[in-house]
């Protein structure tokens, strides 16, 4: 996962005609740090390849996917064929239910969450204004702070928020959780 997110940082860049410089000041950090994760020596956090994206003008998910323009084959998924995406911790994947997103208002994917996985330990998430974000927790439990609200969800329950409400989670229980997170328009 993380050999082609870095591949696709740097084509990106260059597409889109930037230095390392550039792409760092629009990211908040340093030019070397751009660096070292183009060259594979750093794994960047989730909430890090989120403002990449960003700065790169595409979504997290362009960041993974390597699929040509959507077509009717998009449609259907099987669960054999879903993406994974696996968070730098390692105590966190996520799957894609649809194939693209692309043009797509609406964007599910299934989280599992081991005990002590966390959206990102360094800060908050905020997704861009207009975004809503659905959460239900399919199995186990999972803790959200939701501008600085904490909130404790058990199997079955919901949230329904205004995604660019700085929030986070984590699961702070012993067995694994599996969490159905749904964003509109598609984030990821």
């Amino acid at each position: 996962m993380e050999e082609k997110i870095q591949k696709k940082i740097k084509e990106y860049r260059k597409e889109r005609g930037l230095t390392l410089r550039q792409l760092a000041e629009r990211v908040g950090c340093t030019h070397s740090y751009i660096s070292q994760v183009e060259k594979g020596l750093t794994v960047p956090s989730l909430s890090m390849i989120g403002k990449l994206a960003s700065a790169l003008d595409v979504s997290v998910v362009d960041l993974f996917n390597d699929l040509e323009a959507g077509t009717e084959s998009d449609w259907y998924l099987s669960k054999d064929e879903r993406r994974m995406i696996k968070y730098p911790d390692g105590k966190v994947s996520s799957q894609l239910l649809v194939a693209r997103v692309t043009n797509k208002r609406l964007e599910p994917l299934i989280s599992l969450v081991e005990p002590g996985g966390t959206s990102d330990s360094a800060e908050d998430i905020k997704h861009p204004p207009g975004t809503e974000e659905f959460v239900l927790v399919l199995n186990g439990e999972l803790d959200f702070t939701i501008n600085g609200r904490e909130i404790h969800l058990k199997e079955g329950d919901t949230l329904n928020f205004d995604g660019s409400l700085p929030h986070s989670w984590v699961n702070k229980g012993r067995r694994r959780a599996q969490v159905l997170f749904v964003f509109s328009p598609p984030i990821w």
